[in-house]
């Protein structure tokens, strides 16, 4: 394929110093991938040229924490089958890509539909965003209080541990997903809530970290009490979704470690729009969506260094990374680094060598294109004009 030179009225470009918005320069794609700026002035007359002049243009966006098992759809429905979760993971594959997610970490589910659906985007049977697979997340042993559809796979102590990360691996994961403490109880207090749960050991989770990163990929886990957070940094997991109980004496260990915080703000402020028509009480409602970290504590994070990163960890459709995006506005970050998170941040923490979230040379040409510029209104990512993955228009 010969190249192309992407015009825009500006590139997102953000960097250490802010947003280079590469003005007076064109996008050069090859073969699907970025190959660099270069000056307008600088094309030949015979370049292949794609106009999106009067648009503003970024790296497709990531979501670190796409539930494809469980998804509620717009009217509330509800999957009560492996039939019915596969046919709302498609939707939500859909959904996600025009929403401008080019890439889509999975939270696991049930038998393997994660590695099903990125088998048949890539087959080209339907579009979809780019899906990195968990298959069976993991969870400590007692874990029956989890739906059906989540597809969990108990494990008890370092040894089984140590062989279940391996054969996950070898099965085709390329991330591994750990509910690191799951509910004995539910309470509409959520820190009631927080406090009865089976909590994964530091051994056994250090024993997966280990796993995964000989294996060339990150453990990504879902911590909501206290503990659990702990043992997660003192193993070293890349990244902790939800993280209710995260206190600020954790902030500096997370900064050095580099483990990055996902906190799920998405699926709080959607469950109290939409919980009551698909079903849930108005207690776990309440719970679901109180159990968040403050917008106070995540500024901190920020500010201590902490690594921010998009991951939605949401089973509604409508709940998709832009209004994750809006709702870490809402909570004190910049636009440029609520998109930080949903780009380069959150690429960081899929595989070490990642080539998304960013317009970096040899990266995918994932590339979303809106009508203003979002520095200057994040709202701009409601309004899509198009989107590619990969040189290609969706």
């Amino acid at each position: 394929m010969a190249k192309s030179a992407i015009f825009s009225t500006g590139f997102i470009d953000l960097t250490n110093n802010g947003v280079d918005y590469h003005e007076d320069e064109a996008l050069i794609i090859e073969d699907g991938h970025i190959i660099g700026f270069d000056k307008r002035s600088n094309l030949a007359d015979d370049t292949n040229v794609i106009d999106y002049s009067g648009y503003f243009c970024l790296p497709g966006l990531i979501d670190t924490a796409f539930l494809p098992g469980l998804i509620v759809s717009e009217d509330g429905a509800r999957p009560q089958s492996f039939g019915e979760s596969a046919w709302q993971a498609i939707q939500a594959a859909k959904t996600w890509l025009m929403s401008g997610v080019t890439s889509a970490a999975s939270m696991g589910a049930v038998d393997n539909l994660d590695i099903d659906l990125l088998r048949s985007i890539n087959d080209r049977r339907f579009k979809g965003s780019r899906i990195y697979p968990a298959l069976t997340p993991l969870a400590p042993v007692g874990a029956s209080n989890f739906h059906t559809l989540y597809g969990v796979r108990e494990v008890s102590g370092a040894e089984d541990a140590r062989r279940t990360v391996r054969e996950l691996i070898k099965n085709g994961a390329e991330r591994v997903v750990i509910y690191a403490d799951v509910p004995l109880e539910f309470h509409t207090d959520p820190h009631e809530t927080s406090r009865h749960r089976l909590v994964f050991s530091t051994d056994e989770l250090s024993e997966m970290v280990a796993q995964a990163k000989q294996a060339g990929c990150f453990v990504h886990a879902q911590a909501i009490s206290t503990a659990a957070i702990e043992n997660c940094i003192q193993a070293g997991v890349r990244s902790i979704g939800c993280a209710f109980g995260l206190k600020e004496t954790h902030l500096p260990a997370l900064a050095e470690k580099r483990i990055a915080l996902a906190p799920n703000f998405a699926l709080g402020a959607t469950i109290s729009e939409k919980g009551i028509a698909a079903g849930f009480s108005e207690g776990v409602i309440s719970m679901v969506s109180s159990q968040r970290i403050t917008p106070d504590l995540l500024v901190s994070a920020h500010q201590a260094g902490v690594e921010i990163v998009c991951g939605t960890n949401t089973a509604f459709l409508a709940g998709d990374v832009v209004r994750e995006c809006l709702e870490l506005n809402r909570a004190g970050l910049s636009p440029a680094d609520a998109l930080r998170a949903a780009t380069q941040n959150g690429a960081a923490t899929l595989k070490p060598y990642v080539e998304c979230g960013s317009f970096r040379s040899h990266h995918f040409a994932d590339l979303v294109f809106v009508e203003d510029d979002p520095i200057g209104n994040l709202e701009a990512l409601n309004h899509i004009h198009n989107v590619m993955v990969e040189g290609t228009v969706q």
